[in-house]
């Protein structure tokens, strides 16, 4: 009886300062309790650490009142210690969210003396906790809801990975949960996940990220040594239900375990981009494996004539390029590079890694069958273009006249091939500066893209003569 009328309040009624409540049935007038933020995270603590508590929870509210803020810090470090204890905390999660939902929305944004890192330990404990037993605790929407304004909280104040909270937590509760999240509650963690990498890019914090890999079936299957985007490794691992993928053609099959798993992870990349998600600062593991997956999602179009599964299988496609590659014609900038050490640092990735990660780009790009679709093989070239003007857009700075530098080049003319296409117009180069375009005609070597930008931008004409001329 009390879970009924648990329920049918966090459905009807919401958490504000009213003192009053209408039975949508019977339009009976019910008087309510009103109490302060402090006081409910009081009673909370009581029973999960199974005192006394409040027994009818369906009659409070919870004011908005915050007044007394700086007592709830002092009650947040006991709040996080209690939270996960056993017991039967499902009734708790409604007044639970209340009390998180006023503590997040008080927060101050300039978080000049870390006050929300208090409310930020409780809310990722919290959120730890719920992802190990959400069947069993229920009232996902609203707990949902809490996940988005913590990670809100997080960009605004990007605190201390080693302090103040565990990427786990947050991680988990999207493998988890992903088919239930909405694409408005997981954006915020979307759009954050390339600071969390960054933030745990050292060897000591790496061991708490998730990582993936996608590896052929003559291959070994080891994990990456270099952190990979926490956004799109939890939506790959939440959708697929595994970390690691070992693949042949056969797999790709239609009803074969790793094809459906590409169905399912064509699902919901498709869910997102309708929603209107991104997934920025994908550095160069991550863009291995959507290089691998848009391969692997062009074979399986192939291998099945099912119209249903094609549309899927293109959806998928064209959203996994979306969510992950900047906006066309969007400016590159050194800060955000794929070819940096993370999304928010300018140093060059320095790594013996480095060249086997671009190789396998240009592999994948080879061996990408061609599927006929103007969805797939539209979003396929515009993803090898993206990250070819992504390495021209670092080439003046970082290749030199040297072994190291000649081979870089190879490797630049060796993914033009693979975009060339899509290298042909001016507003293929618009993302580019006038150094990076005169760096391609003086000094890449590569000819035909050469010939392209100087057909559709002939200020470079001069320039670009002077210097061939040895003037």
């Amino acid at each position: 009886m009390l879970q009924t009328l648990l329920e049918k309040w966090a459905t009807s009624f919401s958490l504000c300062s009213s003192a009053t409540l209408v039975h949508p049935h019977l339009f009976e007038v019910q008087a309510l309790r009103t109490i302060t933020t402090e006081e409910a995270m009081k009673f909370l603590i009581d029973e999960y650490s199974g005192r006394n508590g409040l027994n009818g929870w369906d009659e409070i509210v919870i004011s908005q009142d915050t007044s007394g803020l700086s007592n709830c810090i002092g009650l947040s470090s006991t709040f996080q210690r209690v939270m996960n204890r056993s017991g039967d905390s499902r009734r708790l999660i409604v007044p639970l969210c209340a009390v998180f939902k006023n503590l997040f929305s008080t927060t101050p944004g300039d978080e000049e003396n870390g006050l929300g890192n208090f409310f930020i330990q409780a809310g990722t404990r919290f959120i730890g906790a719920y992802a190990k037993n959400s069947e069993k605790l229920g009232h996902f929407e609203e707990v949902a809801e809490i996940f988005r304004l913590l990670n809100e909280q997080l960009s605004r104040h990007n605190p201390s990975p080693e302090h103040t909270y565990s990427v786990k937590d947050l991680t988990e509760f999207v493998v988890s949960n992903l088919e239930r999240l909405d694409a408005r509650d997981l954006q915020s963690f979307l759009a954050y996940g390339s600071m969390l990498t960054h933030l745990h890019q050292e060897d000591h914090h790496q061991i708490l990220l998730k990582k993936i890999v996608v590896y052929n079936h003559d291959e070994d299957g080891e994990f990456p040594s270099l952190p990979m985007n926490q956004a799109l490794t939890s939506v790959f691992i939440g959708a697929m239900g595994r970390a690691a993928h070992r693949i042949d053609d056969m797999v790709l099959e239609p009803e074969q375990p790793f094809a459906e798993a590409l169905l399912r992870l064509s699902d919901q990349l498709f869910k997102l981009d309708s929603g209107g998600c991104h997934i920025p600062g994908c550095q160069l593991m991550d863009l291995q494996v959507v290089s691998q997956t848009v391969t692997a999602l062009s074979k399986a179009y192939v291998l099945t004539e099912d119209p249903a599964l094609r549309k899927r299988y293109e959806q998928g496609l064209g959203a996994l390029v979306n969510l992950t590659i900047k906006a066309p014609g969007s400016k590159l900038t050194v800060v955000g590079s794929v070819y940096a050490q993370s999304a928010h640092t300018k140093k060059e990735l320095v790594s013996r890694y480095t060249h086997g990660i671009i190789d396998r780009l240009i592999k994948e790009a080879q061996e990408r069958p061609p599927t006929g679709s103007l969805i797939i093989e539209a979003a396929a070239l515009r993803f090898n273009r993206q990250i070819y003007l992504e390495l021209a857009f670092r080439a003046p700075q970082v290749l030199k006249f040297d072994l190291a530098a000649s081979e870089r080049k190879l490797q630049l003319l060796a993914l033009a091939d693979v975009a060339r296409d899509g290298l042909k117009t001016k507003e293929d180069f618009s993302s580019l500066g006038k150094t990076q375009k005169l760096w391609l005609t003086r000094e890449s070597g590569d000819e035909l893209t050469k010939m392209a930008l100087l057909k559709t931008h002939p200020e470079l004409l001069k320039d670009t003569f002077t210097h061939d001329l040895g003037l």
